[in-house]
């Protein structure tokens, strides 16, 4: 009979499954027409990623370096891959399923199968995946193009199945469940999110460690938390090689120390600042539960009903009243930017505060904290007291920015315990009078809230934004700003209503299953019908079928300018450009084409970010001035002159106007070339600063911490010496110099990086150096040379070798525990078969 009954419980997990992929397509449909998302950040990934992925093509090898961003950078977190991490092979195989529909699909299917794992009802497990899945942060990131962000987030649910398994019944299958999780979480690339998935587990640990101490059961507790550590290095150990050379890459990024005199705000990764920017208040808090609280976002469609479609009807016509109604700026929150909210649902946020009702035991007790946790963490800047602690005290917290992204363990959590609440009301474990005393209690805290908002907006605030003064001076009069801040008021209240109605309509079926009036499979139905009519609606504001394009658009995002055409002619293996039309460092569509000096990335190297910041821009903005007075080419090729940091890094193009031909600069240095003497300084504050003083061309900047490497430099007088580049790869480069005497330092317009660039001279190793705060030096000594630099990084291969003997092991053990599991079953149905 239980065989029967499992049986059927899988045809039933398998059917709930092809629901979620029906729905996944649905929300997605336009992928079945062969369309795809057209996000900025896919389409700078494939700008900044061209040249490394291009190599792989033609070579079958990793180039791990690319010199098309910020004038060149490792390529770990562009686009590299590492054979040695089996379980990326299995990633590979999931990766058939396109997307953004696999992630979805993924997001639903794994927190179901976590539930059912832990002895959730399939069907209370589904409705739980739904209140989950559909969280509107999933669609805004997916929507923005940070697909490792939501990749990541699909296997928080695996991982937190497999600790709860493991604690609860079965140590060494929720252990390997766990490492799974962890290895997947890992190999789809956002430590953030794996970092406050990291928090929740703590959470999760010190509560099942309380209750082990009440409990006597310290021994028990031990020996699964051991096992779990072995399981979580074990993950860590099939991802070591991404992980080490990342680790390795962040000292040097933006993500590290910098050198320069710190400031009071600078920590050993990111400002305090940078890192606080984005926090949320109460009253963005309040989003979860009413989606337009703080107006949504930054350009919100409104239909007729708009005061603001009002006031343009009146003045200029509805054809204008129509188009500025379709995207009003309603946000009026505390962020800098917002293009949505992160709504829950106002269904899950019942079923969660329920659920603080009737769930008893360390589960609800642990979820709870994590919902009080996040909710602090979120409040960054506005909570700074705890935010500062986190960021000086806890290891890598300082690596991340953005920091009410941590709400994304807050809605598992209050997910989580609404599935609890809900299989309480299944299982019947209170009994009716109570559950239907508690039910009134949660209806009237949370239908009470959204009808206290809905009938008295005006509690909310004052509904004016920070960016309203722009609006001013653009030109709005405050009879328009009137009619904008009323509609801000007109969305919370509509929402706040909406809200009620979802609550009361949830408790009502509540009521009605209580009373035995329907059916548990009816009352679940209604539940899964008021979620999805609950929050698709809103996630369709912020990603709908408009926002997909044709593949071809997607798979090529650029198309080459008139400049870009003519620059292309160059044959030359290696030289930079600089776009000034577009903000050259917020910009990878220039590196689809070109080596270029800026980028987009939010990890790129310090020094060059610092050199950014001090020499490049002052030098752009001078070259901007210096261009608005240019009449003849003679005064085109003087602009370029005593520019040191564009020069040395052999900016040969410059695109000023994509539609017309580029500037071209005869003061670019090359490649490289030989210096007349070196400069030697103290510190980088002093390094940074004579950058700014030297003509990079006859003087070399160094810390004197490389002057014994250049002991043997010398600057006779003779034939000038020469050097050539004569071939080039990303992560090779070939010179031929011929120096007639003494040993001269050379310079070379590539960028610095001791973690894996080697220098040989005949092929024989040569230690080189970093010179002009972010270049590489060499001296070379008298005699025809063939000079090589090689990248070479020995975190790659030590990586790798880690990730392949971690991916065998996890593999065997998975193998083995399926063996010994079957063993153990069928002994089982032995022993029960003997026995009848």
């Amino acid at each position: 009979m239980t065989k029967i009954k499992g049986n059927r419980n899988i045809w039933i997990g398998f059917g709930i499954i092809l629901f979620f992929i029906l729905i996944s397509f649905i929300y997605f449909s336009p992928q079945l027409e062969g369309k795809q998302l057209d996000t900025h950040d896919i389409s700078m990934y494939k700008g900044g990623a061209k040249e490394l992925n291009d190599f792989r093509d033609e070579t079958g090898e990793e180039a791990l370096w690319t010199n098309s961003m910020f004038g060149g950078m490792p390529g770990y977190l562009l686009s590299t891959k590492y054979p040695g991490n089996l379980v990326a092979k299995v990633q590979a195989f999931i990766n058939v399923i396109p997307r953004p529909a696999r992630y979805l699909i993924l997001m639903l299917s794994l927190f179901f199968a976590m539930l059912w794992v832990l002895r959730v009802n399939p069907w209370v497990s589904a409705v739980g995946a739904l209140s989950y899945g559909m969280f509107t942060f999933f669609f805004v990131i997916i929507g923005a193009g940070h697909m490792s962000k939501a990749h990541t987030l699909t296997y928080m649910a695996l991982v937190v199945g497999g600790v709860l398994l493991a604690y609860k019944r079965n140590r060494w299958l929720g252990s390997l469940l766990a490492s799974i999780g962890l290895a997947l979480m890992l190999t789809a690339g956002h430590p953030q999110m794996t970092y406050y998935a990291g928090i929740m587990v703590a959470i999760l640990g010190v509560a099942y460690l309380v209750d082990a101490v009440r409990e006597k059961a310290i021994p028990a507790f031990l020996k699964t938390s051991s096992l779990l550590v072995v399981a979580a290095l074990l993950a860590v150990g099939t991802n070591f090689g991404n992980l080490y050379t990342v680790y390795e890459y962040g000292k040097y990024s933006i993500r590290g120390e910098s050198e320069l005199t710190p400031d009071e705000d600078q920590t050993s990764g990111l400002d305090k600042s940078y890192i606080l920017d984005y926090s949320y208040d109460l009253g963005e808090a309040m989003t979860a539960f009413i989606p337009r609280f703080k107006g949504g976002g930054m350009a919100e469609p409104l239909g007729e009903e708009s005061h603001v479609y009002q006031f343009f009807e009146a003045n200029q016509g509805k054809a204008q009243a129509k188009r500025i109604s379709e995207s009003l700026p309603l946000y009026w929150g505390s962020q800098p930017i917002s293009s949505a909210p992160f709504y829950y649902g106002a269904v899950l946020c019942f079923l969660f505060v329920l659920g603080l009702f009737v769930v008893k035991g360390k589960d609800k007790w642990w979820l709870a904290g994590v919902v009080v946790a996040a909710f602090l963490l979120s409040l960054g800047k506005n909570f700074p007291g705890l935010s500062h602690f986190m960021i000086d005290y806890f290891p890598g917290y300082n690596k991340f920015r953005d920091v009410k992204n941590i709400i994304v363990i807050q809605q598992f959590a209050m997910a989580f315990l609404g599935v609890l609440a809900v299989r309480e009301l299944y299982l019947k474990n209170l009994t009716p009078k109570e559950l239907e005393k508690r039910l009134k209690y949660a209806w009237i805290v949370v239908g009470g809230l959204a009808l206290v908002f809905a009938l008295l907006p005006g509690l909310a605030g004052n509904f004016t934004a920070p960016s309203d003064a722009r609006l001013m001076q653009a030109g709005w009069p405050e009879q328009l700003m009137d009619a904008l801040r009323a509609d801000r008021k007109m969305v919370l209240r509509t929402d706040a209503f909406k809200a009620f109605l979802f609550v009361t309509l949830a408790a009502g079926v509540i009521w009605l299953y209580l009373k035995q009036k329907i059916k548990a499979t009816y009352a679940l139905l209604a539940w899964a019908v008021l979620i999805l009519v609950d929050v698709w609606p809103v996630n369709k504001r912020y990603l709908n079928n408009d926002d997909f394009v044709s593949s071809r658009k997607v798979e090529t995002p650029f198309v080459a300018s008139t400049a870009d055409q003519e620059i292309l002619k160059d044959t030359d293996p290696d030289y930079r450009v600089l776009n000034m039309a577009v903000n050259p460092f917020a910009d990878a569509a220039t590196s689809y084409f070109h080596k270029s000096i800026g980028g987009y990335h939010g990890a790129k190297m310090q020094r060059y970010q610092e050199v950014i910041e001090h020499h490049i821009s002052p030098e752009m903005q001078q070259l901007g001035t210096r261009l608005q007075s240019v009449k003849t080419q003679a005064d085109v090729e003087q602009v370029f002159e005593g520019l040191g940091a564009i020069n040395m890094l052999n900016t040969r193009y410059v695109i000023y106007n994509p539609e017309a031909g580029p500037l071209y600069n005869e003061h670019a240095l090359g490649n490289a070339w030989f210096v007349e003497e070196v400069d030697f300084v103290g510190s980088a504050d002093e390094e940074i600063a004579a950058l700014g003083e030297i003509d990079p061309s006859a003087t070399a900047v160094v810390d004197e911490r490389f002057s014994e490497a250049l002991t043997a430099v010398s600057f006779n007088s003779g034939e000038q010496p020469v050097i050539k580049l004569e071939e080039y790869q990303p992560n090779y480069l070939k010179y031929e110099a011929n120096v007639s005497s003494g040993t001269p330092l050379a310079v070379f317009s590539e960028i610095y990086y001791p973690k894996g660039w080697n220098a040989y001279i005949d092929g024989k190793l040569a230690e080189h150096v970093r010179v002009d705060y972010i270049l590489r030096g060499l001296p070379i000594p008298s005699g025809k040379h063939t000079v090589e630099f090689k990248f070479e990084p020995k975190s790659y291969a030590i990586g790798n070798k880690v990730s392949l003997a971690s991916s065998l092991i996890l593999i065997l053990s998975a193998l083995a525990l399926v063996f010994f599991e079957f063993k153990k079953k069928a002994k089982h149905e032995e022993e029960t078969s003997g026995e009848a």
